[in-house]
């Protein structure tokens, strides 16, 4: 048991007993603090009696035994007691002399403090702690000159005043990271002031130079993967699914879409009375829960961006699957026969090699007034618009308008509404209804999509057919749920459909990926006369189990609204760029709401959708011609007064 007035170390520090309990000590350390601590906790140095600390005094005998012991000792010495020492020093021991001993050589940069005595450092241990030492007293020189800089160029809006200087970067690198939502925390921000969130970061970044308008953190942000996919090990038809192709390229078959788009995964034809809808066979080679497979789940779907396209699936999968993109191209084709009123009645899908001619939605357009495959297409097409506006669909169209961004330049090129886009559109949605059916009389699990009712019909135009007016297309889509992808069938109210999936765009969505691992699995059943003994086809093995399929639509639901999100904010945030470089901007708007002394407009220039003050009355639908009062990039934010 340690006796009251002992002398001990208590965490490398001295400290004296006052008294002792059975399981707690009380001590008084030399700062002046008193505690109770644990016995383990105490290294015994001398039994005292000592009732106080002496004061700090430089000790001659002191420096003289730490001098001898370096002498005899030149590479250092591991340990020595506090006891060793002060007889040493003083040739008898004495509690005092411990603590004097200790405040000398505490701040010795050849001393390492321990309980139970201390360690002599050698010459290169010496060196090495005085250059951390250096280095530490540089940062921090460096951060505080760094705060002066930065916070003097935040507040009065002008990079000049802070240097882009190399040593500045770590703490311009916890910024970035922190406005881009890689961290949860910055110890530089809140020695600034600067309110911590991403946007009151990145607007300090900006206006002290050190990021560009351009830079865009809003895919970061919202958990986006912006690295390409790496490239499959090799591409081939997987063995399991024995896959007979059937010979389609003696069909007009048609790939039509936007001409900038590089993977083009549905073409369209015409036999007799069969619709054909082909549409790219990736899962021809990719296999479920394989590498490809991760990577794409994780991605779940092409991510468009103004200023890159960051695809799901690698080029090299996209350059061999994709429709039109080599002479001839394998396809997974939907072959559907339809009633005259639209409806569906007979579904065969195969596995099938064709001859796709590609078009843009303009070409397609002059193609539709003389060919004759897109002339009964288009019949067709006209007849399933109106079998879905008798059941109950709704139609809420709104002008398209592409950005891209090259080089922090910004264009803004609206999508000419086209027949060619309605018409493959309408046979895109025929594909859809057609798995849905086909995968439900089959029993499989599968990624049905599903609508409730909107929650004002009336409001919706629930078999209304199309709408001219922008305010009711606004109003329309104000009431419409959310569809839900599930293992589950239900009816999709919007689409008019008591059946539908997704099935047209397996390179750049991770849905239309998992309904066809279950139709090529399903394929492959039907065409097995394999049995197990439990008198399960083995073939139907090689799709994905309910319980699995669940699983992954979880976790693509989750990062596609993940991508969605980050599209519509880089859109915003590509419109506020431009803004920012043309203060003078005047153009026009369309009101789509007024809402209690505000209006929801859209501005055709930009694509996009804003919020502003208004003051007189003005009705929805109008036209009025707005000018930019100011603009945030990084609050996506802009405001305008009405000219």
């Amino acid at each position: 048991m340690i006796s009251p007035h002992s002398l001990v170390m208590y965490k490398t520090r001295p400290a004296i007993v006052l008294s002792n309990d059975l399981d707690r000590i009380l001590i008084k350390t030399i700062d002046g603090d008193e505690r109770k601590v644990r016995n383990k906790d105490l290294a015994m140095v001398h039994a005292g009696p000592i009732h106080s600390f002496p004061i700090a005094q430089h000790s001659k005998e002191v420096n003289e035994a730490l001098d001898l012991l370096k002498e005899e000792n030149p590479e250092g010495v591991p340990i020595v007691s506090w006891n060793e020492f002060a007889e040493l020093a003083w040739s008898k021991v004495e509690a005092k002399h411990i603590v004097i001993a200790w405040h000398m050589l505490l701040e010795n940069p050849a001393i390492e403090m321990l309980d139970n005595g201390f360690r002599i450092r050698s010459k290169e241990e010496q060196q090495k702690l005085i250059e951390k030492e250096r280095k530490k007293k540089e940062i921090t020189e460096t951060r505080a000159a760094f705060v002066e800089a930065f916070g003097l160029a935040w507040k009065k809006n002008d990079p000049s005043f802070v240097d882009k200087d190399q040593n500045f970067k770590p703490f311009v690198d916890e910024l970035s990271r922190f406005a881009r939502g890689f961290a949860v925390d910055s110890p530089i921000a809140r020695d600034l002031g600067i309110r911590l969130t991403p946007q009151a970061v990145h607007e300090a970044l900006l206006a002290t130079g050190f990021w560009e308008p351009f830079i865009n953190p809003w895919p970061d942000r919202n958990g986006c993967i912006l690295s390409m996919p790496s490239e499959p090990k090799n591409i081939r038809e997987r063995s399991e699914l024995t896959l007979d192709r059937l010979d389609l390229r003696y069909l007009s078959s048609f790939a039509i879409d936007n001409p900038w788009s590089k993977d083009p995964d549905d073409a369209i034809s015409i036999e007799g009375n069969r619709v054909w809808i082909h549409v790219s066979d990736p899962v021809s080679a990719i296999a479920p829960i394989s590498t490809e497979d991760e990577d794409a789940c994780a991605r779940a779907s092409t991510l468009y961006l103004p200023e890159k396209t960051i695809p799901m699936l690698h080029h090299s999968l996209i350059e061999a699957f994709g429709l039109g993109i080599l002479p001839e191209s394998k396809a997974l084709s939907f072959g559907i026969t339809l009633q005259k009123n639209g409806k569906i009645d007979q579904i065969s899908i195969v596995p099938s090699i064709i001859k796709v001619a590609r078009l843009t939605y303009e070409e397609a357009d002059v193609l539709l007034e003389t060919n004759e495959v897109l002339q009964n297409l288009n019949e067709i097409v006209e007849a399933r618009k109106k079998l879905r506006q008798d059941q109950g669909s709704v139609d809420i169209v709104f002008p398209e308008v592409s950005i891209r961004a090259i080089d922090g330049n910004v264009e803004f090129l609206p999508v000419p509404a086209t027949r060619s886009a309605r018409l493959v559109q309408e046979l895109m949605i025929l594909a859809g209804e057609a798995a849905a059916r086909w995968a439900y009389a089959a029993g499989l699990a599968f990624p049905y999509v599903s609508q409730e009712p909107p929650i004002s019909a009336e409001s919706a135009g629930c078999g209304a057919g199309l709408s001219e007016s922008l305010a009711e297309n606004y109003a329309r889509r104000k009431v419409m749920r959310t569809a839900i992808v599930s293992s589950t069938c239900g009816a999709h109210a919007g689409l008019g459909l008591s059946f539908y999936s997704q099935v047209t765009s397996p390179l750049r969505r991770y849905q239309d990926l998992l309904a066809h691992y279950q139709i090529h699995a399903e394929l492959a059943r039907q065409k097995s006369s394999n049995i197990l003994e439990e008198g399960i086809p083995r073939e139907a093995q090689i799709g994905l189990s309910r319980e699995m399929l669940d699983q992954r639509l979880y976790l693509y639901g989750l990062q596609a609204a993940k991508n969605r999100q980050a599209e519509r904010d880089s859109r915003l945030h590509w419109a506020m760029v431009y803004l920012s470089k043309h203060r003078d901007w005047k153009g026009q708007a369309i009101v789509l709401e007024v809402d209690r002394g505000h209006a929801h407009i859209y501005i055709p220039s930009f694509g996009i959708e804003m919020l502003i003050h208004i003051s007189r009355n003005v009705k929805p639908d109008t036209n009025i011609t707005i000018a930019l009062r100011r603009v945030s990039i990084p609050e996506l934010t802009a405001t305008f007064d009405i000219v």
